[in-house]
C-alpha cells in the first residue's frame, strides 16, 4: 500500500477525493484499475480495468467505482 494514499481512518475519504489520474487501485473484489477521472466528490472515481479475475471480459472497460469498493492504492 502507498502510505501517501492511505484510505483507512478518519481522513480516508478526504484522501480519496484528491486521488490523481493515473494511480492504480485494487478493489475489494480483487480487480486492479487505473484512475482515469476523479470528479473530486469524495465518493467516486472513474477507472479503466487492468485486471479483473472474476470477469476478464471487463478488462479495458471504464466504470465509476465507489469509495467503499476500493481496498487500497497500489504503489
Amino acid at each position: 500500500m502507498s502510505e501517501q494514499y492511505d484510505l483507512t481512518g478518519i481522513h480516508g475519504a478526504e484522501i480519496f477525493r484528491n486521488l490523481p489520474e493515473g494511480l492504480k487501485i485494487e478493489l475489494n473484489n480483487g480487480a486492479v484499475a487505473e484512475i482515469t477521472g476523479n470528479p473530486q466528490d469524495g465518493g467516486w472515481v472513474i477507472v479503466n480495468y487492468l485486471e479483473y479475475p472474476t470477469n476478464p471480459a471487463k478488462v479495458g472497460e471504464e466504470e465509476a467505482v465507489y469509495f467503499l469498493d476500493v481496498k487500497r492504492v497500489l504503489a
